[in-house]
């Protein structure tokens, strides 16, 4: 990695970036009632791969805004985003950002408070390889940014600028350790694809798991889903076939917690579907793996 470049420094570009997404999101949340559904055409929504897959104006808008504070810091650095693709400059720095502006819009527009805007950024390592170097998730609705950097560990603070500004307790960023070890009760977080005979072998595979667990959660956000792994509110995780932007920077979060972690060997989850796994799955690995080959 250049000397000019460090994974504190792209840290401090991943969260600007994400907070930039999140503040477009929280429009919605702060001009409507948090628990009335907006229509589609409020939102600007329309559907993707299937009924259930959704797209609004202010996923567009949020991956503007991110975008815009990545190429003001980074103007040769590769974005990959979800609504508008990869953007490549003619001469490439060998940095990649992985960019979800709303990870749970199916939440965001029922008006429950679980979503968020990721980014995370790839590059090379001090070895020459390349890695995840630093990424961010804020949920403006839940006021909480988690984040982290290679080598830095991770963080989560109560954000000043979101849905908790006015909570008084608002504390200095907490250190993320993962799940108690050994505890009852352990919980395992899952989400489920489109295509309704995947999202079948995914309740089988479930089904296989869940005697070593005491219940199951579906937060609807995987990115949420792998930052509450990374703080201990939830155990485990594990989905099949979820894209790169999804678990780009939770992924690092949960790792950087002390979390093990296993990412999908590809990034495009639904041409090359695979396991993204976080937390203490004792074992059942290759139980999942078996359960949807």
């Amino acid at each position: 990695m250049s000397a000019s470049v460090t994974p504190a420094g792209l840290l401090a570009v991943a969260r600007a970036a994400a907070r930039a997404g999140a503040a477009v999101l929280n429009e919605r949340w702060t001009a409507a009632h948090p628990a009335t559904p907006l229509t589609a055409a409020a939102l600007g929504a329309e559907t993707k791969s299937s009924a259930s897959d959704w797209v609004t104006d202010f996923d567009r808008r949020a991956e503007d805004a991110v975008r815009q504070v990545i190429t003001g810091y980074r103007p040769q650095d590769e974005i990959s985003g979800e609504e508008y693709g990869a953007t490549v400059p003619a001469e490439p720095s060998g940095y990649r950002w992985s960019v979800d502006p709303l990870d749970g819009t199916t939440n965001f527009i029922r008006g429950i408070p679980q979503f968020c805007t990721s980014v995370a950024v790839w590059g090379p390592d001090g070895d020459g390889e390349g890695r995840w170097l630093a990424g961010a998730v804020v949920a403006p609705a839940l006021g909480r940014t988690w984040y982290a950097h290679a080598g830095g560990g991770a963080c989560s603070t109560v954000d000043a600028t979101t849905a908790a500004s006015a909570r008084e307790d608002r504390e200095a960023p907490v250190r993320l350790a993962g799940p108690v070890t050994g505890r009852s009760g352990r919980l395992i977080a899952t989400g489920f694809g489109y295509d309704p005979d995947r999202r079948a072998r995914q309740v089988q595979a479930l089904t296989a798991v869940l005697g070593e667990f005491g219940d199951v959660r579906r937060i609807g956000s995987a990115a949420l889903d792998l930052c509450m792994v990374a703080d201990g509110t939830l155990d485990a995780y594990a989905e099949y076939g979820t894209q790169e932007y999804d678990w780009a920077a939770g992924a690092l979060i949960a790792e950087e917690a002390g979390v093990p972690v296993v990412r999908p060997a590809h990034p495009d989850g639904g041409a090359h579907p695979d396991w993204m796994l976080a937390g203490d799955l004792g074992g059942l690995e290759e139980t999942l793996r078996e359960a949807m080959a």
